[in-house]
């Protein structure tokens, strides 16, 4: 009998411990995982990045890119995220520098771009539902099928029904000359650059053209011309090629961005110099990509 109760006892305690240190040695559970997640929010001229990445590349291009952001802007940047040492890197990662710009076209007092799992949300304001819809529309290009875009957007309150209209109105049928003034104030000071004998568009180069974008979406009927210009120096045949290269390279930045003008790219080479002297400051002017507000036909 005393066997008997021995024999139970140990039984009892060898399941015990068991139950308690098997576990340990275990593979993790996908309930121990963490996945990436990350949350981008403006407010008071602050744009808060937040969540963990996968990935330290991509942690570096969003705040990159978050800084190209802020100086055309004018925002402050807060750098919150982190890299997960146990999580692979999402494929919508790699979508994070070009949907952050979209968290800019939303009013300034709060807004909101989150991505969390297969689902991406947006939180602010608009201006109008007409400005809500390209938004939404903007971004569902932008993530594809591959994630859900949840709306938690609001249209601004207009303080009267007859006004917006007819400001909407003259907005739609601002003229050549009013749509010329306004790209060259917001290009004043500005220079659109690429890599040295390149097309390819540096940080600052993109930061730039980001700012026309707003407003080119502001008259959707104007045609533009994006002009390229180099300077001088070099074969004249190599130079057209590359200010065309140039030029159809802010035409396909534009147009990846949604930018619904009828946009044409055309390479002068160095052939409409600003300055006719061959001096580093008259080369540097001349090296340039303008844009031309055609006439309506």
């Amino acid at each position: 009998m005393s066997r008997g109760i021995i024999f139970g006892t140990g039984l009892v305690a060898l399941t015990i411990l068991a139950f308690l240190c098997i576990p340990r040695h275990l593979p993790g559970t996908s309930a121990e995982a963490i996945h990436p997640n990350f949350t981008a929010s403006l407010s008071n001229g602050q744009l808060t990045l937040s969540g963990g990445m996968g990935s330290a590349h991509a942690k570096q291009a969003v705040l990159a890119r978050a800084q190209e952001l802020a100086k055309s802007n004018k925002l402050r940047v807060s750098d919150n995220l982190t890299v997960l040492s146990n999580s692979e890197a999402a494929k919508w990662e790699s979508l994070l520098p070009s949907l952050l710009a979209s968290i800019t076209l939303l009013q300034s007092h709060h807004a909101t771009v989150s991505l969390s799992d297969q689902t991406v949300t947006v939180q602010g304001t608009v201006a109008s539902g007409d400005a809500k819809t390209k938004l939404l529309h903007e971004i569902s290009l932008l993530v594809g099928s591959s994630l859900k875009v949840q709306d938690h957007l609001a249209v601004a309150p207009t303080a009267a029904a007859s006004p917006p209209t007819n400001q909407a109105a003259g907005a739609a049928h601002r003229s050549r000359a009013q749509v010329q003034s306004d790209l060259d104030e917001l290009l004043r000071g500005e220079h659109i650059a690429f890599e040295s004998n390149s097309a390819v568009l540096t940080s600052k180069g993109r930061a730039v053209v980001d700012k026309l974008i707003p407003a080119l979406k502001r008259v959707p009927e104007a045609s533009i011309e994006i002009g390229g210009h180099t300077d001088a120096y070099g074969d004249p045949e190599y130079n057209v090629q590359l200010s065309q290269a140039r030029a159809e390279a802010v035409r396909q930045y534009m147009a990846e961005r949604a930018v619904g003008n009828r946009l044409t790219a055309v390479g002068y080479g160095s052939t409409r110099p600003l300055i006719p002297e061959r001096t580093r400051a008259a080369s540097k002017k001349n090296r340039r990509i303008e844009f031309r507000v055609e006439e309506e036909r």
